[in-house]
């Protein structure tokens, strides 16, 4: 029987690792792929702020989905929720090698997400705004707002942190089932 997988997308700063703490803290595996990259890029003996660099250099030579097909390697139960999606193909993937449930944007404005990123303190953040709309662009060249357009439940995250928590508990009890 193939995994169950929930799908998580969203622009970075937006609270993707914030909905994976939720997750983690109700029992459920979680899987960044954004934390694959890094740990790829720290095993080539790189600097972990080239990691974007990285990832699109595996992307060119061993196709878009390249990271899809890494993390699913790592699965380990029936049901997981898999946070980090970038692009189409990565969703297609994951539908040939899983069951997808949903595939739910984490949505939240340009400022919060910017404030979040400079204060956040990981090594591949921007640590200004120039390097913000680099990321941004990247990302966005890699189809992750394609991703973001499709999905099939969004959840805002432009209030506390609170309030965000609140919410995906709720989505995470409301939709673990299905």
């Amino acid at each position: 029987m193939k995994f169950k997988a929930m799908l998580i997308v969203g622009m970075p700063g937006s609270g993707k690792d914030e909905f994976a703490n939720v997750a983690r803290e109700l029992g459920i595996e979680v899987i960044n792929m954004g934390d694959i990259v890094r740990e790829f890029t720290r095993n080539k003996g790189l600097d972990i702020s080239k990691s974007g660099v990285v990832a699109n250099e595996e992307r060119k030579l061993y196709g878009m989905d390249i990271w899809a097909k890494r993390t699913i390697e790592r699965v380990k139960s029936n049901f997981v929720v898999i946070e980090g999606i970038r692009n189409r193909e990565e969703i297609e993937r994951f539908k040939k090698d899983a069951e997808i449930g949903l595939v739910v944007g984490i949505s939240s404005g340009r400022i919060h997400r910017l404030k979040r990123l400079l204060t956040r303190g990981r090594a591949d953040d921007p640590k200004n705004e120039v390097e913000f709309v680099e990321r941004e662009e990247r990302e966005l060249g890699w189809g992750i707002g394609n991703v973001l357009a499709t999905a099939d439940y969004y959840i805002c995250n432009d209030g506390s942190l609170e309030e965000f928590k609140f919410k995906v508990k709720d989505f995470l009890r409301s939709h673990i089932n299905q």
